[in-house]
């Protein structure tokens, strides 16, 4: 579906009477937001039918007009007139050939939407009748004469609203003109009947304000001298016809639209309320607000006569005495004050026939109501609303009127966009890490600019050629080259500048090389996609739908940065405008070739895009330059510049005191030793400017050496000259910070290191002048930087200075300066009080680029770093990267520390042993991968709580880390024991689709993870928190499923349908059948979502159109994949795997007796088919090998696949490049191959279950994860730095170091250093193993502290005494059967368990005494129970241990434990609904079942009914409770109705004075809301017959809520939140969101959705919870803690 950008439009609307009876009413509307979809209508009524006023709001914004552009010249008919020039002009009025205006059939529309107008025309159903409202169809027919002419029937106007003006720019309010009884659409405004005096339409388009409104009339069927059956409309009819047109709409080829009542109607009908909240002003022109005399006169006249015409009701009710003229006064009277009113009424009397009388006296047409305006109009009734000329002073008081409403309310317009439109900017910036304004380099640039200088690059050919080439629909690039110093950055504002004038798309971006955070490729795709949302509203639509997909870009890195924004995004969007983009200084980026290699693909843009890109002409990007092929390339040369430094030098000269030739003599020399540099002009003119007479100017001059070496030299001297050693240091120090910081430091932040180095300056602007030689400026931000990129290579080299310069020990200063603040002891208390100085930032984020850039081999560097290391440094500085939100700091700081240690240990292999510093060198490495785990693990927690960092991640971390290993001391608050895990493990998180199911299909986009199972569900998890949003059931074995490209839908090819479900609601929106006998071996849908197209096994692809009424599978070719080739040695058969192209223009099939296929969608033809090249030690004779699995590279064109005999490779069909992977281990057969959406890594699973990740350029291992279970399905998350596989009925979430590492290697690949070099350290190959652990099925927690137990799926059951730390097992099922419920006693004397092999177990448990065991259990009981209805739901134990319940979804079994002889057990019945069964609270011989509805109590004894309590809810809809009818159901309607509710779980506070109900309620989509009630328990002592009135806990405080844990003391409520945050809530009165208090939290990895439900927290705060076949036994203050 075509998206368009809101709008914000306002409308004002003429109303009033024409011909005989004209009067005339303008109303106005407010801009209001409008969105996709029909909209809702309301209409003002006013007080009588001439006051039509409040159209419905059609105006949806130019790109979401359904509209037909105009024809051209030779389309039209005759009788059709253009529109002519108008003597005078007040305000730009388009011309004939625009859209926005013009006379005749076709020439008033509205601005053609952008797309396909047949995608437009698609989607019309979807919008409002008027937005169907086809402008084209409009027959306008004015006459060429100025005179009155009979011939001309007013009923030959259009009906229903028509454009008369609409401006080419955005408007803010739209004008509606609506006439009167017996008047037309247009006639009635013009003067004579004379089109060219229609002033609406000729003259208030030429007015200043007006021209930015649109212009509309509106006709109706109020002609009263018609003929034919009498008409019975009234004004109620208009009003009801017009809302009825205006909501449900029409085609394009009927229009006319009824003319409706008003405000009135709209305010008292709720669906037409939002329109009307926007009318914010009336104007009426002689309107009969108290009716006329005249009006029962006309309608005598009308009904006598002789010409059959009849009297109208509507006539009727303007009357005087008319009941319809009261109640219309008496219902505006009290909705008037919300609108502003103007009021005209005529002085002068009408002729009527052959006599002169008013037709409307003051008093009827003034309201007199408080606020109105009335004017007095020197005009007839004939002619209040037509006017001579703009120069009539009729016209120019209405004018007036119009102005100041339009003028007002375009200025609210305005700010509802601005405030919109900047939360959106401020979205789009956070989405994109955009965190400096692009605007601030080009400003400081255009400052730089004088006038006159830069034009003649307009004149070049080139530029020419360029430019002119903008009509042209493919992309081009000019490169603009010229030598440092030329003004190559000042030429591209001014660029810049003159497109922006011109009105164009444009957007830059400058590299800084003394800026880091202005030198990657990433930082420039960031800031032109940011530029671009601001001026492309449909690009920001697009950016904001991927942020609200779950799409993050914090880690992604250049290339998945333009896959994602541009390729996938900005290239699929059509407009005939192209976008100029402006890149200079292309030599200071970090990697040229990166940058250059991906502008190129500018190519596949439908948009044409304009690159204009300026640098030095060095031979890296001359040969870059030329290997460009997708794009034309031109050459601009701009080293002939003279002339601009001549006009920039004269404009300076001019202050200099002296005659004109003096002037022009310093201007000549100036100018011939410049050399083509600006740079050495402006250092020239600052010279000239120090000098005090003509003598010491020319001195001056004859002294400047020309050329910058030479000027670089002579500024050297200035430094050379300094003698006292403070100011040596002052010039080492800032010059040191000039040349290398990562980015230019502030004023501040110098002043501030200088102060700790006792070298404050008194003024630092003088400092730097006298002390810096002129190498050091403060720029227009009030930063210190060079004065040129230039002079960062001289002074590297400088030798003459009185401190060198040298890059590795300026850096190694500037790494110790930043280190430093870190160990300031009160850095806490700092970071506490929010004291920080500004320094601590650049600090933070900045020590890992110098350690970089420093030496290896210096011991200062790495005892420092182990300083920081080992101490609570470290933490700190985590903490405030985590304030900031400057995570993504920590990996690059684990890069630079992993780069430092593999260079030292190469330094240190020569030398001794015993020299070796190996200890520390392994402090900093395990350092830096619990960096990188940090990030992965606790990023998202530690950005909410940044002091989480010391108070709790140590201890979640495994205790052979670094960051376990240096919290301080063993913290009593927070402790975790327990688990058995020392190191890392890279399992982000296990999702489990529950016990006797399979997972076999997995997809992920965005946010969404996808997985289909064989219970033939797919379920949807949001990939952020790992939460099931919803299951969709196919009711079908799935073969393949995709996700479209945008996200909002997902669709699953079955054994018999296709199905398409809406990710956000799980809405079903399609059912398409499918052919019998056809299994889908590839699904996707295509880029504008508009087809969903299938490869099947029986070789055909076939595609299904979503936007046509029948939703069909269609064959796209016949011809593709039918093979009419004979190749020897082949057999065509069943493909094994099919893969579209990322763009589903191509097809690529692989047999396992036929070679690799592929084909052209579009052409229907085979493009090339894969010949394998045999070594010589291979016996074969094929030249082609069968293939087993393949997929495509997102970007390059290269196809990845797996041969029969197991070799991995990469082909490219059109290149015919072709590459095999050659693994060491010979156990390595791959069975699965799938690549990251970002193309840089590739992985294969094989039948070990192992995985292996891939460098897809090296094809270098990288990264190896073994396990023993065996992987069904492999994918990679969108931002490359995850993957997922399903193994079993588990769908695990990878995040290895690796991955990780990976993110921005691009950046950091430089020119100067090869990309072999630079990802050295990242291709090292890591690998984990993965063991199966036993999974814990069951838990019980007695209320003796440290005591629970355990159930696993062999059948084992556990004990685990905090004392003595093992578990040990304590029952164990005969036949070794999964144990699903295990129970115990409070005093943990006494547990029970059952197992799925349908026994039934009790033992007592038995401290035992000289033993190496602490725990024994002596056997009670051991039945085999049998429950007719269900499964078992749940067990219950009495207190005493005396009885055990056993309960299954409709019917419950009591059972005595201690009898010799076992009797049958005592049955109560089936129930309706299953219910949920717990210990009365209160009476130790009771318990009790819970539902929805009723609460029940048993005796222990016998299971015999005491009481039957009811449940009565308060206020269910108010309180977001579902609204069920329980009155008389029967029996089936009673069972089905219940399942719609049931009681998950029950809780009894520790006080055992509250009871809550957690009640899980599934709707039509199969997802499941749970809801949660609480009540006293002292209600069930009560009597039975007085109901329970529970409290609801409200819907806001309900959808925080996971897993409900326990209730502390009287009502502390301590839940886990949806985003695994511990927490507590009173369950007192005011339960809100902001009295929800966050303890801790609980990693991801921990918990899947069996661990969830187990979790417990016991009475003294402790938090129990399954993992990995242990139980983490979380001790804190939750239950002291408030």
């Amino acid at each position: 579906m075509l998206r368009s950008p809101p709008t914000y439009v306002g409308k004002i609307y003429a109303n009033g009477k024409a011909a005989e009876n004209r009067t005339k009413n303008i109303g106005l509307w407010e801009g209001v937001r409008i969105t996709d979809g029909p909209r809702q209508i309301r209409f003002p009524r006013q007080p009588l039918e001439l006051n039509l006023l409040q159209l419905k709001d059609f105006f949806l914004g130019p790109s979401q007009r359904k509209f037909r552009g105009r024809k051209n010249r030779s389309e039209e008919q005759p009788g059709e007139r253009q529109p002519e020039a108008l003597p005078y002009r007040r305000a730009p009025v388009p011309s004939p050939q625009s859209p926005g205006r013009g006379k005749g059939s076709d020439a008033t529309q509205i601005v053609q939407p952008r797309g396909n107008l047949q995608d437009v025309a698609r989607h019309t159903s979807q919008n409002s009748a008027v937005s169907k409202f086809d402008i084209a169809r409009s027959t306008l027919d004015p006459s060429p004469g100025r005179e009155r002419k009979k011939s001309r029937d007013r009923r030959a106007d259009p009906r229903g609203l028509t454009v008369l003006y609409s401006p080419e720019a955005t408007r803010t309010v739209d004008i509606i003109f609506v006439h009167g009884l017996g008047g037309s659409s247009r006639l009635s405004w013009s003067k004579n009947r004379d089109i060219d005096l229609c002033w609406p339409q000729q003259w208030l388009p030429n007015e200043v304000d007006i021209s930015c409104s649109r212009i509309l009339t509106f006709g109706y069927d109020a002609h009263f001298s018609s003929t034919g059956p009498s008409s019975v409309s009234n004004i109620g009819d208009f009003a009801k016809a017009l809302l009825y047109d205006m909501k449900f709409g029409k085609d394009e080829a009927s229009r006319d639209l009824a003319v409706g009542e008003a405000y009135i109607s709209g305010q008292s009908n709720p669906e037409y309320k939002n329109v009307v909240s926007e009318v914010r002003a009336v104007l009426f022109l002689s309107t009969p607000h108290r009716g006329t005399n005249l009006a029962v006169v006309l309608n005598r006249i009308l009904a006598t006569s002789f010409l059959g015409h009849n009297s109208k009701p509507y006539i009727a009710e303007l009357d005087r005495s008319s009941p319809a003229i009261e109640a219309l006064n008496e219902d505006f009277r009290s909705i008037a004050p919300k609108l502003e009113l103007f009021s005209f009424y005529e002085t002068l009397q009408t002729t009527v026939a052959l006599k002169s009388m008013m037709v409307l006296e003051k008093e009827s047409s003034i309201l007199g109501y408080p606020g109105e305006i009335s004017r007095p109009l020197d005009a007839d009734h004939h002619n209040v609303c037509k006017f001579t000329s703009p120069e009539d002073p009729n016209y120019k008081s209405v004018r007036s009127a119009l102005l100041t409403l339009v003028r007002n309310y375009s200025f609210l317009s305005r700010q509802k966009n601005r405030s919109i439109s900047t939360a959106n900017s401020q979205k789009t910036k956070s989405f994109l890490s955009v965190t400096e304004a692009p605007e601030d380099d080009y400003g400081d640039l255009r400052n730089r600019w004088q006038p006159g200088t830069c034009d003649t690059t307009l004149l070049t050919a080139e530029f020419v050629e360029w430019t002119q080439n903008s009509s042209s629909s493919s992309s081009s690039i000019i490169w603009a080259y010229a030598r440092p110093g030329s003004g190559k950055s000042v030429l591209s504002s001014y660029l810049i500048n003159h497109l922006k004038e011109s009105g164009c798309i444009c957007v830059y971006y400058f590299f800084k090389y003394l800026d880091a955070s202005k030198r990657s490729v990433s930082s420039l795709l960031r800031s032109i996609a940011y530029q671009l949302s601001q001026d492309l509203p449909e690009f920001n639509e697009a950016l904001l739908a991927l942020l609200e997909s779950g799409h993050r870009l914090e880690k992604s890195d250049a290339r998945s940065v333009w896959q994602k924004l541009f390729v996938s995004t900005l290239f699929k969007l059509e407009s005939v405008r192209p976008m100029y983009w402006v890149v200079d200084a292309l030599d200071e980026s970090d990697s040229v070739k990166l940058v250059i290699e991906t502008l190129s693909g500018i190519a596949g843009s439908k948009t044409p895009i304009k690159l204009f890109v300026t640098s030095r002409e060095i031979p890296l990007i001359t040969k870059a330059i030329e290997r460009i092929s997708s794009s034309p390339v031109l050459k601009l040369c701009l080293d002939d510049n003279d002339d601009d430094i001549r006009y920039y030098t004269t404009s300076q000269v001019q202050y200099v005191y002296g005659d004109d030739q003096f002037k022009q003599d310093i201007v000549d020399q100036i100018v011939d030793l410049a050399q083509g540099n600006f740079l050495w002009v402006d250092l020239a003119i600052q010279e000239v400017m120090r000098c005090h007479n003509s003598q010491d100017i020319q001195q001056a001059l004859r002294e400047m050496p020309p050329g910058m070496d030479a000027l670089y030299q002579r500024m050297e001297a200035t430094v050379v000259q300094l003698t006292r050693s403070a100011d040596i240091a002052l010039s080492r120090i800032i010059l040191t910070w000039a040349t290398f910081s990562r980015q230019p430091l502030s004023t501040e932040d110098l002043n501030d290191l200088l102060k700790a180095e006792s070298l404050t300056p008194l003024n630092l602007n003088h400092t730097i002048s006298e002390l810096c030689g002129h190498f050091v400026v403060i720029n227009s931000s009030g930063r210190v930087t060079l004065v040129h990129q230039t002079a960062r290579e001289y002074l590297i080299k400088a030798q003459g200075l009185p401190f060198l310069l040298n890059p590795e020990t300026c850096h190694e200063f500037l790494f110790l300066k930043c280190l430093l603040p870190f160990f300031d002891p009160k850095m806490r208390n700092r970071m506490r009080q929010n004291n920080l100085p500004p320094f601590y930032k650049y600090a933070a984020t900045s020590w890992s680029y110098h350690l970089d850039a420093s030496s290896a081999a210096s011991n200062k560097i790495l005892d420092n770093l182990v300083s920081f290391f080992r101490g609570t440094h470290c933490m700190n500085w985590i903490q405030m990267l985590a304030t900031w939100g400057q995570l993504q700091a920590l990996v690059l700081a684990s890069r630079s520390v992993t780069m430092l240690v593999q260079k030292r240990r190469r330094l240190d292999a020569p030398s001794m042993p015993l020299l070796h510093r190996d200890s520390e060198l392994s402090l900093l490495e395990a350092w830096a991968i619990d960096l990188l785990r940090i990030v992965g693990k606790f990023g998202t927690y530690l950005m909410q709580d940044p002091t989480g960092i010391h108070k709790y991640v140590p201890q979640l971390c495994p205790s052979n880390s670094m960051i376990h290993q240096s919290a301080t001391t063993s913290s009593t608050q927070f402790s975790v024991v327990g688990l058995g895990a020392t190191d890392w493990d890279d399992c982000l998180a296990r999702l489990s689709i529950g016990s006797n199911q399979e997972a076999f299909l997995l997809v992920c986009h965005g946010r969404y993870l996808a997985v289909a199972t064989s219970a033939k569900y797919i379920i949807l998890w949001d990939s952020l928190t790992f939460e099931i949003l919803r299951r969709l059931k196919h009711n079908e074995h799935i073969f393949r499923m995709c996700f479209s490209s945008g996200g909002r839908s997902i669709a699953s090819y079955g054994f018999k349908t296709t199905r398409i479900w809406e990710v956000s609601s799980g809405r079903e929106i399609h059912i398409i059948n499918n052919s019998p006998d056809t299994r889908a071996l590839a699904l996707s849908f295509d880029k504008n979502d508009r087809t969903l197209v299938m490869a099947s096994d029986t070789r055909k692809v076939s595609r299904v159109w979503l936007d046509h009424q029948a939703i069909n599978w269609s064959l796209l070719d016949g011809c593709i994949m039918q093979e009419d080739t004979t190749i020897p040695d082949t057999f065509l058969n069943s493909p094994m795997a099919i893969a579209f192209s990322p763009d589903i223009t191509e097809l690529v099939v692989a047999y396992r007796g036929f070679p690799l296929t592929v084909w052209s969608l579009e052409d229907a033809c085979l493009i090339n088919r894969c010949k394998r090249r045999i070594g010589h030690h291979q016996m074969s004779t094929k030249s082609w090998t069968g293939v087993n699995r393949v997929c495509w590279h997102p970007t390059s064109g290269d196809i990845l696949g797996i041969y029969t005999d197991g070799m991995v490779f990469k082909w490219h069909p059109v290149e015919e490049l072709h590459q095999e992977l050659h693994s060491l281990d010979i156990n390595a057969t791959p069975s699965e191959i799938v690549c990251s959406p970002d193309g840089i890594i590739f992985a294969t699973s094989d039948v070990n279950g192992a995985v292996r990740l891939y460098n897809f350029h090296h094809f270098a291992l990288v990264y190896q994860l073994s396990s023993e279970d065996i992987v069904t399905a492999l994918c990679f998350a969108p931002d490359g730095k995850r993957f997922y596989d399903l193994r079993g009925s588990c769908c695990n979430v990878w995040e290895p170091n690796a991955l990780t590492r990976l993110t921005g290697l691009d950046e950091l690949a430089t020119d100067s250093r090869s990309e072999s070099e630079s990802t050295t350290v990242s291709f090292l190959a890591s690998e984990a193993f993965v063991d199966s652990p036993v999974i814990i099925t069951a838990l019980a927690a007695s209320s003796k502290p440290g005591v629970f137990f355990t159930g696993n799926e062999e059948g084992e059951v556990r004990i685990l005494d905090l004392t003595c730390k093992p578990q040990q097992e304590i029952g164990k099922s005969v036949t070794e059967m999964t144990v699903d419920h295990v129970e115990c006693t409070n005093d943990g004397k006494r547990f029970a368990y059952t197992d799925l092999g349908g026994r039934l177990v009790v033992r007592a448990v038995e401290k035992l005494v000289n033993s190496t065991h602490t725990w024994g259990s002596r056997l009670i009981m051991n039945v085999k129970f049998n429950i007719d209805i269900g499964g078992v739901r749940q067990i219950l134990l009495s207190p005493e241990g005396e009885y055990v319940l056993v309960a299954s979804h409709y019917a419950a079994q009591l059972w005595p434990v201690e009898r010799n002889s076992v009797p049958a057990p005592i049955t109560p019945g089936s129930f309706d609904v299953a219910p949920k069964w717990v210990n009365h609270p209160l009476h130790a011989h009771q318990l009790l079942s819970m539902t929805t509805d009723t609460i029940n109590t048993y005796n222990w004894n016998s299971l015999a009914l005491d009481n039957s309590y009811q449940i009565k809810y308060p206020a269910p809809s108010g309180m977001g409770w579902p609204d069920l009818d329980r009155s008389n159901p029967s029996k089936k309607d009673m069972r089905m109705s219940k399942e719609r509710e049931t009681v998950t779980g029950i809780i009894v506070s520790q006080a055992h004075n509250i009871i809550l109900l957690s009640i899980a309620s599934p709707n039509h989509y199969q997802e499941h809301s749970t809801r949660f009630i609480c009540f006293e328990s002292a209600v069930l002592s009560k009597p039975s017959t007085i109901p329970i009135i529970p409290s609801i806990i409200p819907a806001d405080l309900a959808i925080l809520i996971a897993v409900p844990l326990a209730i502390l003391g009287r009502d502390k409520f301590v839940f886990l939140d949806t985003s695994f945050w511990v927490c507590t809530l009173r369950l007192d009165a005011g339960q809100t969101v902001d009295k929800v208090q966050k303890h801790f939290f609980l990693p991801r990895d921990w918990l899947s959705i069996e661990s969830l439900a187990l979790c417990r927290v016991i009475s003294d705060g402790t938090l129990l919870c399954p993992r990995k076949g242990e139980v983490a036994v979380v001790k804190s203050s939750l239950a002291s803690s408030w």
